[in-house]
């Protein structure tokens, strides 16, 4: 039953109360992040094509095309702007920053806030107040007041840790500059305001990458005299009424600033009254602040102040929030592990050799199996505990006490109570530690399958703990804590003479090691210069365990973290949670696509996943107190964020094949004698070749979105031009070259040769391109506009490029080498295998998937059954969720798996059917039975051709048909490719569509068999009523065997004109 909600109380959590987040969804048609991005997560839409344009972009033109409120005009204007400021950036660094999906959104939304600000801010704050009426209306206690002017000068970005925050921090300042006419007021200034000295200086380096001029602030340098849009970088505990020795009077700066807040939370606790809050806001109160955070909601939440909700309610633009990062398959997994009650001595230190077991198993495999994972970024394992205070020594019932102290007092009898230890080991190892989870399961029972698999005795793995933890090759080392004079607050740990394995970073090292001595320990004071804590990022760094404070919670740039114990923290440091977690879930992965590989593969299926990696990908937290950690999962859950997560289940589903090809005599196509074109063809260089298709540039939809003036709605006449000597004269030649050779190498096409003189006679040479572009704009007044028309030679040779690879190919592999029929067998490469005959399916092993693993596990059995029984597997509930699966008897292999698109929750490699397939595979199915008579003298076979390892046709780009189906009749065999591809886009002369023909003429008529008949279709889920070309008719579609999914009788045409 539902809980009944009184008069007053709230009805909605903070994070669905985003009133500007939900106005900017609601201009894009939509209501939820989610619908937005339901197709925008491919790792493809992240590349910027020849002419500037984002993938992104393309794809939210057809997603939303007709629902937006945003003109096509003002996107793609958005889009180009967008790519500007990202070339800007990215101009001085050796690795490019690439946008992801949720990046490009954000700074797509600041866009147009921007642009509504800046040129229409009537029209933004009454579209902001008629959706917030209709918002109270609907939510009368949740109700905020209207906006003001006020109002409109402030925005918040709320984007999970790890996400980026700094490369969108830094577009930010690009897209005001570029909305504000390239110049603030004189008495205006860009200013950075950040929690620490550390966190400051961090951005300066952030800012030089970036080519963004910026610099600590110092009171005797006069803001009159610093360069134009420079940026000052200060602490806001700096700030004051007054000027002091370290305080700033905040009103040197006046109030028409442009402030970036970093860890916007902070301060925000205060509320209403936080002093903080009062001085950034008078920084700007008549200039414009961007804020960013990853924990506004736990801000919100631990202040309690409702004018602080409503504060940031109203400014919160964009929530990529911890639950969205996660839930796209970003950052590492994460295990909670709770320990109800540590006062029981033998449970906590079964508790704690178990936490030091779970780092040593990330330890131990990273070392062995490093160049294993090296593709994926793995880092080397660090193991953290942190202390809520930036003291460690505190007092209780008047005696100093130290969660510190405990620590290292597990660690000094785990190391000299070796016998004692070795036991608790194999105990552990057993999962029968007694220490059980709220459903009576063993907590450690399955933890540990590498170390398991290693097959180490405990008294092994005890002197490997020694190696390769705390740097010692012998047990009975005596440990050494050690004050480093020379750095203030580092205390080093390190056993007999070796190298230190561990470093405390405190700020009272003197109390703290007074303490140890107290309690026993070896302690000394060493001179030291160099920073162990500051070193624990270098490759060769020995630190293996650091303990400390909050005092680096934020803005500590770190990867290494993957096991952390948490003392005294949780109690009232809500936000202070979420970016320690938030430190050790950040993951770079393969390509530094910052997701774990289980959801790399999905995007990437012919991806190889190394064994055990996805421990290296999961950070583990251990509580060393129930209460805190009670309340660490209480943030986790207000965040939206499940605590009690399973681990990745991943279930084997074998498949069955259809042996009854075998003697009916299939073929299959192939390049003659299995021919690589990169490894067997002659090398071409990039030169001019009769028979390349044209390329056309279209330089108009640049200009349009950059001019300031207004455009009549008529359509315009391009203006066809090429380059001429005036505007080749003065190309920087190098620049192009190394931009090709770049290109060349992204695209691995090392079979190609690449000079600069071909570079320089293929401009010269008209030929080969049209260039749609404004006289005006060919028109040469200084010396700047040679960067425009390098620009343009190479979008038009990366361009050429492509045409020219993919002719020489299909040239080669047609023409000179020519295809052969090989017959049909078990080796054929659209089998499974390299997967050994079975689908690999990835789920969580959550309480929320429950019914979707027990019908997978009722799917594989009646498979597994099916097999043993020489049979088609039949399902009695055939679907479950985003699930489906389906037996084909025509099917070379069954069942086929269908996994709706959007879904990230589950994994299927290393294929399944998407939608539009799924419906032909049906269809087609549906339409034999119904017609089993007509088809009783006729063989069908099918089966699914897969990407970049079945069968392949080049021209303009790399095609893999979906499927292939095979049909023996009349003494004939037809071999037809089959597309289910959507064609809103496609023009009837695309490469895609005419491949049929090409088969014919070029293909067919050269086979040595002649019984052979090849075809291909494009099935079109497509409306025609949809299709941008309305010059071409039905008949012309289908002429050219594009058949329209949507036709009920277009299965019918299909077998039609296979035959005819």
């Amino acid at each position: 039953m539902a809980r009944r909600t009184t008069a007053n109380e709230p009805q909605l959590k903070f994070y669905q109360k985003l009133i500007l987040n939900r106005y900017i969804l609601a201009q894009f048609g939509v209501s939820t992040l989610k619908e937005l991005s339901l197709n925008m997560k491919k790792p493809s839409l992240e590349e910027i094509d020849n002419e500037g344009v984002t993938g992104f972009h393309k794809q939210l033109i057809a997603d939303i095309g007709g629902k937006c409120a945003i003109s096509e005009e003002s996107l793609a204007r958005y889009d180009l702007n967008i790519v500007s400021h990202m070339r800007k950036i990215n101009d001085n660094r050796d690795e490019p920053m690439v946008l992801k999906y949720f990046q490009y959104l954000s700074l797509l939304f600041v866009e147009h806030y921007l642009d509504q600000y800046f040129n229409n801010r009537e029209a933004l704050i009454d579209g902001l107040n008629t959706y917030l009426a209709d918002f109270n209306a609907q939510f009368p206690n949740d109700t905020y007041m209207p906006y003001t002017a006020k109002d409109l000068n402030k925005i918040a970005i709320w984007n999970a840790t790890g996400s980026g925050k700094t490369l969108i921090m830094h577009i930010n300042y690009l897209q005001y500059l570029h909305y504000s006419g390239g110049k603030l007021p004189d008495d205006a200034t860009f200013i950075l305001l950040t929690p620490k000295e550390g966190l400051s200086l961090q951005h300066i380096d952030d800012y030089a990458a970036s080519g963004i001029p910026a610099r600590i602030y110092d009171k005797s340098v006069s803001r009159w005299m610093q360069n134009a849009n420079e940026i000052i970088v200060l602490e806001n505990t700096k700030l004051g009424d007054k000027d002091q020795d370290t305080i700033v009077s905040v009103k040197r700066f006046g109030n028409r600033n442009v402030v970036f807040v970093d860890e916007g939370h902070r301060g925000s606790s205060s509320g209403k009254d936080g002093k903080w809050q009062k001085y950034r806001d008078e920084l700007c109160s008549d200039g414009f602040s961007f804020e960013y955070s990853a924990t506004f909601g736990q801000a919100i939440a631990a202040s309690n102040d409702k004018s602080l909700s409503e504060r940031y309610g109203k400014c919160i633009i964009f929530d990529y929030s911890y639950k969205h990062f996660y839930g796209d398959g970003y950052g590492k997994d994460y295990n909670i592990i709770n320990l109800p009650d540590d006062s029981d001595e033998i449970k906590r230190n079964t508790y704690l050799t178990a936490c030091l077991m779970t780092y040593y198993q990330q330890k131990r495999l990273f070392l062995t199996q490093e160049s294993e994972y090296a593709l994926f970024n793995v880092e080397n394992p660090l193991f953290v505990f942190v202390g809520a205070s930036v003291n460690a020594v505190r007092t209780e019932n008047k005696r100093k006490v130290s969660d510190v102290v405990d620590i290292l007092m597990f660690f000094r009898d785990f190391l000299t109570n070796a016998a004692d230890s070795i036991a608790i080991i194999e105990r552990v190892l057993s999962g029968n530690t007694g220490l059980l989870d709220s459903r009576n399961r063993d907590i450690f029972r399955n933890s540990f399958p590498y170390l398991t698999a290693t097959g180490m005795t405990p008294t092994e793995i005890y002197a490997d703990i020694l190696k390769t933890v705390f740097n010692c090759s012998s047990s009975g080392a005596t440990l050494h804590i050690e004050n480093l004079r020379g750095v203030s607050g580092e205390i080093r740990l390190r056993l007999g003479d070796n190298e230190p394995f561990g470093v405390i970073n405190v700020g009272d090292d003197s109390a703290l090691l007074n303490l140890c001595a107290d309690n026993g320990f070896n302690t000394d004071s060493v001179d030291f210069s160099d920073s162990l804590f500051q070193g624990i990022t270098k490759p060769k760094s020995t630190i293996n365990i650091l303990i400390g404070s909050k005092k680096f919670t934020e803005g500590w740039n770190c990867w290494r973290v993957s096991t952390m114990g948490l003392m005294n923290v949780g109690r009232s440091e809500g936000s202070e949670i979420i970016q320690l977690f938030g430190r050790g879930v950040r993951l770079k992965g393969r390509g530094m696509s910052l997701k774990r590989s289980s959801f790399y593969k999905k995007d990437f299926p012919e991806t190889v996943i190394p064994e055990y990696i996805s421990i290296l990908e999961t950070l583990n937290i251990f509580g060393v107190r129930a209460d805190y950690m009670r309340q660490f999962k209480e943030f986790l859950e207000a965040e939206g964020v499940p605590s009690e997560k399973g681990q990745p289940l991943t279930l084997k589903m074998p498949v069955i094949r259809n042996t009854e090809y075998r003697n009916r005599g299939l073929y299959s196509l192939r390049v003659k004698g299995g021919a690589d074109f990169k490894k067997a063809a002659e090398k071409p260089f990039l030169r001019y070749e009769p028979g390349v298709p044209i390329v056309i540039l279209d330089c108009y939809s640049k200009v349009q979105f950059e001019s300031s003036q207004k455009r009549s709605e008529g359509e315009v006449t391009k203006n066809v031009a090429t380059l001429c000597h005036e505007h080749l004269a003065f190309l920087d030649y190098d620049a192009i070259y190394s931009e090709l050779q770049r290109y060349k190498t992204e695209k691995a096409r090392y079979n190609v040769n690449i000079t600069r003189q071909d570079l320089r006679d293929l401009l010269q040479n008209n030929q080969w391109y049209k260039l749609l572009i404004p006289e005006d704009d060919l028109i040469v007044r200084s010396f700047e506009d040679y960067k425009r028309f390098e620009r343009i030679a190479i979008a038009l040779l990366t361009k050429y490029f492509d045409r020219f690879y993919y002719a020489k190919q299909n040239r080669w592999e047609s023409q000179v080498v020519g295809y052969d029929l090989v017959p049909m067998d078990d080796n054929n490469e659209n089998f499974l295998n390299e997967e050994k005959d079975e689908y690999s399916i990835s789920i969580d092993d959550t309480r929320e998937n429950e019914t979707a693993i027990l019908w997978l596990r009722q799917v594989i059995a009646e498979v597994e059954k099916a097999k043993k029984e020489k049979r088609l597997p039949s399902f009695a509930i055939p679907r479950q969720g985003d699930m489906e699966a389906i037996s084909v008897p025509t099917h070379l292999y069954n069942p086929l798996l269908y996994l709706a698109k959007g879904n990230l929750e589950i994994g299927i490699s290393p294929v399944k059917l998407n939608e539009n397939e799924l419906k032909f595979v049906k269809a087609l199915q549906k339409h034999i039975t119904m017609h089993a008579d007509h088809f009783m003298d006729k063989e069908l076979y099918l089966i699914r051709n897969r990407s970049k390892k079945g069968i392949g046709f080049f021209d303009d780009a790399g095609f893999y048909p979906d499927f292939i189906l095979w049909m023996i009749a009349d003494g004939k065999q037809y071999i037809t490719f089959i597309d289910p591809h959507g064609m809103g886009r496609e023009s009837i002369s695309s490469s895609k569509v005419q491949l049929y023909n090409r088969l014919k003429v070029d293909v067919e008529s050269k086979l040595t068999v002649p019984s052979v008949a090849l075809n291909s279709f494009i099935l079109s889920p497509t409306k025609y009523s949809e299709l941008a070309d309305k010059n071409v008719t039905i008949e012309e579609w289908n002429t050219n065997h594009v058949l329209f999914m949507d036709d009920n009788d277009y299965i019918e045409k299909l077998f039609t004109g296979i035959t005819g």
